[in-house]
C-alpha cells in the first residue's frame, strides 16, 4: 500500500533462509532482521559476522552481500522492502541506514517484525500507517541503544578492559576488578549487568570466544594451544564453550574460514 509518505515494496519472513544476495541496491531500502543462525555480510566491501540476534540494513550505494556463514546451513530472517520521502526524513535524523547492531535485548523483534510484516500487507490507510509506526519504533529502538553505546562512561570501558584482560588470562577475579574500579563486587555485578544487558562472565565468555575465532582464522596455532592461551585448563570445555557460543567446534569454524 502506497502512501505520499511511504510504499511497502515486499517483506517476507523466512525460517531457514540460504538466500545469496550480491547487489548494488537501486531506489529503494531494506531493513534486515536476523534471530539465529549466521550470516557473513559484506557493505561496500566492509566485512561482518553475524550470529544470533542482529539487524542490518541495505540501501542505494555500496554493494551489499550477505549469505549464509560457513559452519551454518541457514538463519532466520525476516526483511522489508519500502521507498519513499519519509525514507530520506529518517536519514536526515540519524534513524537510518542501520550498520550491522545487535538486537536490543529485552524485547521480542522477531513478534514486532511479524507485526509490521502483516501490516505492510494490508490494503487500507490504516495498515499502511500501522506499518510505518511498527518501523519507525523499530528504527527508533535501534538508534536509542547506538546513542547507549556510545555514552558508556568512564567506569564502563574501565571495566570491559579490565574484565576482558582478566578473561584471557583464565578465571576473572571480579572482586579485584571491583576494587580497582572503587566498588564492591555486587555493585559491579549490578551496574554491569544494567548498562550492557549481560553479567559480567557471560560478557567474559563472549570476548574469550571472540579472540578464539579471531586466532582460529588468522593464525595456524594448535585448537589446544589456542585453548590454553585464552585460559582453558580442558580443550574440551573449550571446544564446548566455543560451540555454544559460535554455533559450530572450533575445528569446523578454522576450516570455513581457512578452506
Amino acid at each position: 500500500m502506497a502512501t505520499s509518505e511511504l510504499t511497502f515494496l515486499y517483506g517476507e519472513s523466512v525460517p531457514r533462509c540460504t538466500h545469496r544476495i550480491d547487489k548494488h541496491f537501486v531506489g529503494y531500502h531494506t531493513l534486515q532482521y536476523m534471530s539465529g543462525g549466521g550470516v557473513e555480510l559484506s557493505i561496500g566491501g566492509r566485512p561482518f559476522e553475524l550470529f544470533g540476534r542482529w539487524f542490518w540494513s541495505a540501501y542505494p550505494g555500496p554493494r551489499i552481500a550477505f549469505h549464509v556463514a560457513p559452519g551454518y546451513r541457514a538463519w532466520r530472517h525476516r526483511y522489508i522492502a519500502f521507498r519513499g520521502p519519509l525514507a530520506q526524513r529518517w536519514s536526515e535524523a540519524g534513524l537510518f541506514p542501520v550498520e550491522p547492531q545487535p538486537a536490543p535485548r529485552g524485547d521480542d523483534y522477531g513478534d514486532r517484525f511479524d507485526a509490521l510484516l502483516r501490516a505492510a500487507t494490508r490494503t487500507d490507510k490504516w495498515g499502511n500507517l500501522r506499518a510505518i509506526h511498527l518501523l519507525e519504533g523499530i528504527l527508533i529502538d535501534l538508534a536509542d541503544a547506538r546513542t547507549a553505546t556510545r555514552a558508556h562512561p568512564a567506569w564502563l570501558k574501565r571495566a570491559m578492559e579490565l574484565l576482558t584482560t582478566a578473561g584471557f588470562g583464565g578465571n576473572a577475579d571480579y572482586n579485584d576488578i571491583a576494587a580497582k574500579l572503587g566498588m564492591a563486587e555486587s555493585t559491579l555485578r549490578r551496574r554491569f549487568r544494567q548498562a550492557t544487558g549481560v553479567p559480567p562472565h557471560e560478557f567474559v565468555l563472549q570476548a574469550r570466544v571472540n579472540e578464539a575465532r579471531r586466532l582460529l582464522g588468522e593464525t595456524n596455532y594448535p585448537i589446544k594451544h589456542i585453548a590454553q592461551q585464552l585460559g582453558y585448563r580442558d580443550v574440551y570445555f573449550f571446544s564446548r564453550q566455543f560451540r555454544q557460543f559460535a554455533g559450530v567446534p572450533p575445528a569446523l569454524y578454522r576450516r570455513s574460514r581457512q578452506g
